[in-house]
């Protein structure tokens, strides 16, 4: 459920200017974090955590693309291609 779930977050266009795919579709962008965390995060999780929804990320092999901003890519993480998403497992 939480790659299902973050895939429908970042595939939501009306939350673009929140959190987006990158111009590639190989990786998504929070540009808003304190935004993303108190408005995205409930309607989705159970929670309003961004270092814990960061944390959840790592643990599904995702990493930081730029240092500079809140960028994450999987290999498997693609825009238009949900299938990819059954290839993703969580790390022991």
């Amino acid at each position: 459920p939480f790659l299902t779930k973050t895939y429908d977050m970042i595939d939501d266009a009306s939350s673009d200017p929140v959190v987006s795919w990158s111009s590639k579709g190989t990786s998504f962008v929070v540009w808003n974090p304190p935004e993303f965390a108190r408005d995205l995060l409930p309607q989705y999780f159970k929670h309003n955590n961004f270092s814990s929804f960061v944390r959840q990320l790592n643990t599904y092999g995702f990493r930081k693309v730029d240092p500079d901003r809140w960028e994450f890519a999987n290999e498997e993480f693609v825009r238009g291609d949900r299938s990819l998403l059954r290839n993703i497992t969580r790390k022991k």
